[in-house]
């Protein structure tokens, strides 16, 4: 009996033992992931704080660098025999002279630089076409950068591929879109030569690209060329296929040019982004396709056509808000400091200017720091005991108090109210941002 109590207290001992070693290591454990987590933390900050001093202290550099060449060029001209000076020197020089703000020094420079240039260096040919454009001089920047024989060299084509995207920005800057777009074209092809790319490199390229012939397109459609700004939007949808501001100017263009087309480019936008489509230009598409069908001879079509304009005026009456269908009246818009705490508040009405009238609507307040969305209020505007009648019906008074808090005014600035209004949440619009109110 005694034998038995002394292995029972044996057996006690050994699991309160292996019950304080698991105790301790848990403690530890949880420690230790304590201690990786605020590491981490501490880490990111470190680092967001060393990108903000990498930042800083490259503005102080170049305002440093730039003081420096003044205070050099102001005693000294550089430029005196420097035609017997090496390479590396008429780089220098023209570096001191760009630095100083005197680009026509640094043109000399550049020049006689890139005439001593080491075979396969275009540094040269670079810095002086960069000061030709800022200089005003375009059609001798780009006559510089056409004058580089092409070879095999990943350092011509990165000289090339950066001189025309220079030229490119300048171009644009000056509103000159299609000559814009020619640069970035070619800026685009030389960079495609290269084997190791850089995807940021390249969607920079294409956007620019993008950018410019979208513009061109605009202009071009103002001036009333329908077919040659058609021309140049499909040419950026080659760069970008799924980009929806293309297809949607492509669907109003067509409207007029052929409105068959025009339908071919709004039905998938339907689907993808129903509340920023303009319904009344796409109504009147319908509306002329089925014409054009019935004048053909085929009934089938234009019934076809007509029965989607229904069916179009059904879905935006059950689902989707058109941005021109409501108006947003801001009755008050306040930020009051309570308890060290800044608290935002706003009181609106909502108003429909649709010829429909507005059975079921919701309001979404979004409260963003910056990009990130802090705080969310939804409110219920209209149901059928409460509908907003046609042209001019009005909502009762609401009011959203945000709950987040924020403990400095310096902080305001970061923040902003994104307003959407929608029948149905798989269709949101987007109806205004607003800027918090400081005072």
């Amino acid at each position: 009996m005694i034998k038995e109590k002394k292995i029972k207290n044996r057996v006690n001992k050994k699991k309160e033992f292996i019950k304080e070693i698991i105790g301790y290591t848990r403690t530890a454990f949880i420690s230790f992931l304590v201690g990786a987590v605020f590491t981490i933390l501490l880490s990111f900050h470190a680092r967001s704080e060393m990108i903000k001093n990498l930042y800083e202290n490259k503005s102080a550099a170049h305002n440093l660098e730039r003081q420096v060449a003044l205070e050099i060029v102001s005693h000294t001209d550089l430029t005196a025999s420097l035609n017997d000076k090496n390479y590396a020197i008429c780089m220098q020089v023209g570096r001191i002279y760009e630095a100083a703000g005197e680009l026509e020094k640094a043109d000399y420079a550049y020049h006689l630089a890139q005439l001593k240039s080491p075979i396969g260096v275009y540094t040269a040919f670079y810095k002086q076409a960069v000061v030709l454009i800022e200089l005003g001089k375009i059609n001798q920047a780009e006559e510089l950068i056409e004058s580089v024989p092409d070879v095999n060299s990943v350092n011509l084509i990165k000289f090339k591929t950066r001189a025309y995207m220079v030229l490119g920005d300048k171009y644009f800057s000056e509103s000159k879109f299609l000559k814009s777009a020619d640069s970035y074209e070619k800026s685009e092809y030389y960079y495609s030569r290269l084997k190791k790319q850089d995807k940021y490199v390249q969607k920079s390229i294409i956007k620019r690209l993008v950018n410019a012939y979208v513009e061109a397109a605009a202009v071009i459609v103002k001036n009333g060329y329908n077919s040659d700004a058609v021309r140049f939007l499909k040419q950026a949808l080659k760069y970008e296929p799924d980009n929806y501001l293309i297809k949607y100017r492509l669907a109003i263009i067509y409207a007029d040019l052929d409105p068959i087309e025009s339908i071919k480019y709004f039905e998938p936008l339907l689907q993808s982004h129903p509340q920023e489509i303009d319904y009344r230009v796409y109504n009147r598409a319908l509306m002329k396709a089925a014409n054009i069908e019935e004048l053909k001879g085929d009934l089938t079509k234009a019934k076809y056509y007509r029965y989607k304009n229904h069916s179009l005026d059904l879905f935006l009456n059950n689902k989707v808000v058109y941005k021109d269908d409501v108006e947003i009246f801001i009755e008050n818009f306040e930020v009051k400091k309570r308890f060290f705490r800044y608290r935002i508040k706003m009181q609106f009405i909502i108003k429909n200017t649709s010829p429909s009238d507005i059975v079921k609507l919701n309001a979404e307040y979004v409260l963003k720091q910056q990009d990130k969305q802090k705080e969310s209020i939804i409110v219920n505007i209209a149901d059928r005991k409460n509908m907003l009648f046609s042209n001019g019906g009005e909502s009762d008074s609401f009011t959203i108090n945000f709950g987040k808090n924020i403990y400095t005014k310096k902080e305001l600035v970061n923040y902003s109210i994104d307003v959407y209004l929608y029948k149905d949440p798989k269709y949101k619009t987007l109806i205004g941002t607003y800027k918090i109110p400081i005072k």
